[in-house]
């Protein structure tokens, strides 16, 4: 029987939040771009570009990579910027960005800082001239600090990048070791200091938890780093087991300990100790699982999520777009992709239907529970609409439930909400989404396929007998 504590039968844990779910065969190739309405302005809008190689492969690690050598001895690096330039300036000489504002860049991957310093700053200079930076831009380098050498630490920090975010994952070798990370605890550690140094001070880190033979005290002292190192932002993210993987392998053959349930106490104790140590030292956890500083949110994060009807333009393999009320990816073959651009074509591999009026709004409501609250004002201000009109029905139910607290100006996940934010979220999945099996036998990619796989059950699984759901 369900409680005040559970209010759903099963919890939901949502590694990413795409939506619309279902992406679909694109047959009409680049002439989808027809459907983009790139000759309109796009308003406010974030870019990512997407660098797809890493120096390693990490065990568990389920997304898209090719490996690339420090001595590229077949140039791949050089031919792969060359042809993702020319697609930056042919994005850039649409109406729909060139008459827009960019509010954030996100170079990541794979590994964004894995480019040679002479290729960052070309790939850099490109984006700056393709699409109008708006005043107070976001530009985030994402990497691994041993690519930091003197010359690219002097670049970064003098160049229009403002926030670089490492993966550290860990500051224990003997962890990093189990996982395959190619992090280094104490190279990290000269990156942030060189950086600061320089003058950049927006440096984030990724942690991960509950990784195996993981301990408590071990991620203590983790966090203890970050306060050590001045760090302005970090972002937690459990460890999790991708069927295939290397690290799956390595389980089922008994070689090393499987990860602990994530209901476990264990689990459970050192993600409450990530918010404890962020309440203490001056960190707020302004977005789910992201942790800053006043003032040092990511705005790519709070451009791209918080502003989820605003475009995001992503581009190279293994991204995904949301242009115009599609959302659109581009699938994970570098040489696929260097082919069609140097035809002069985009290259659409999967795409969405198109969001109608009621779509967008699930859409923003969906993601804005990753801030925890709906700002009443916000949502009026982006569909003209109440959002109590829209969706008083089913605030109420999650009012009833305890989960949120409906107040003057926002409703807001209350703690309890907080605990179950991915099954509330899932209250807002459009009806007709759910039992989509189909959109299991389509080409998803690792951030897409969590949320397929859910809504592809019965709706009930996670969510119980169906209410009403919208105004």
């Amino acid at each position: 029987m369900l409680s005040q504590t559970q209010p759903y039968a099963e919890r939901c844990r949502l590694p990413f939040i795409l939506y619309p779910p279902a992406m679909w065969t694109n047959r009409e190739g680049h002439d989808f771009s027809d459907r983009l309405a790139l000759d309109q302005t796009a308003g406010d809008y974030v870019v990512y570009v997407s660098v797809p190689f890493c120096r390693v492969r990490c065990k568990a690690c389920p997304y898209f990579i090719n490996t690339l050598s420090p001595e590229d001895p077949k140039g791949e690096e050089n031919r792969y910027l060359n042809a993702l330039i020319r697609d930056i300036e042919r994005w850039g000489s649409y109406p729909r960005w060139k008459e827009g504002r960019c509010r954030a860049v996100y170079i990541g991957g794979g590994t964004g800082s894995i480019l040679t310093t002479k290729n960052l700053e070309r790939l850099v200079n490109a984006i700056q001239k393709s699409f109008p930076l708006a005043e107070g831009y976001g530009f985030t380098l994402e990497g691994n600090a041993r690519d930091f050498d003197e010359p690219k630490l002097d670049y970064v920090a003098s160049s229009a990048i403002n926030r670089v975010s490492l993966g550290v994952q860990s500051f224990h070798p003997e962890v990093l070791k189990i996982v395959g990370s190619p992090h280094a605890a104490e190279e990290s550690a000269r990156v942030i200091t060189a950086l600061h140094e320089r003058g950049l001070k927006d440096v984030s880190l990724d942690l991960m938890y509950n990784m195996p033979l993981h301990t408590l005290a071990e991620w203590q002292s983790d966090l203890e780093r970050v306060q050590d190192l001045g760090v302005t932002h970090f972002t937690i993210y459990l460890y999790r087991i991708h069927e295939g993987t290397a690290q799956d392998l390595l389980i089922k053959q008994g070689k090393i300990p499987p990860v602990r349930d994530p209901e476990s106490p264990e689990v459970i104790q050192m993600r409450r100790e990530a918010t404890r140590f962020a309440e203490r030292l001056g960190y707020r956890e302004y977005m789910f699982d992201h942790f800053a500083k006043p003032g040092f949110e990511s705005q790519y994060m709070l451009w791209s999520w918080r502003e989820a009807d605003k475009d995001a333009l992503a581009i190279g393999p293994g991204a995904y777009s949301y242009i115009n009320g599609y959302r659109v990816g581009t699938d994970k073959d570098v040489d696929g992709y260097v082919a069609d651009v140097d035809r002069g074509r985009h290259r659409f591999s999967t795409v969405s239907v198109k969001m109608d009026d009621r779509g967008r709004r699930e859409r923003y409501v969906i993601f804005a529970f990753e801030f925890f609250h709906i700002d009443f004002a916000h949502y009026k201000q982006t569909f003209g609409t109440s959002f109590l009109d829209d969706w008083g029905d089913l605030a109420r139910k999650l009012e009833r439930k305890g989960l949120v607290d409906l107040l003057p100006d926002r409703m807001q996940l209350t703690e309890l909400g907080r605990e179950w934010r991915a099954n509330i979220l899932l209250e807002f999945v459009n009806p007709a989404y759910w039992n989509d099996r189909a959109a299991l036998r389509e080409r998803n990619w690792s951030m897409n396929t969590p949320m397929v796989q859910i809504v592809a059950n019965d709706r009930k699984k996670w969510l119980g007998e169906v209410e009403a759901a919208a105004g």
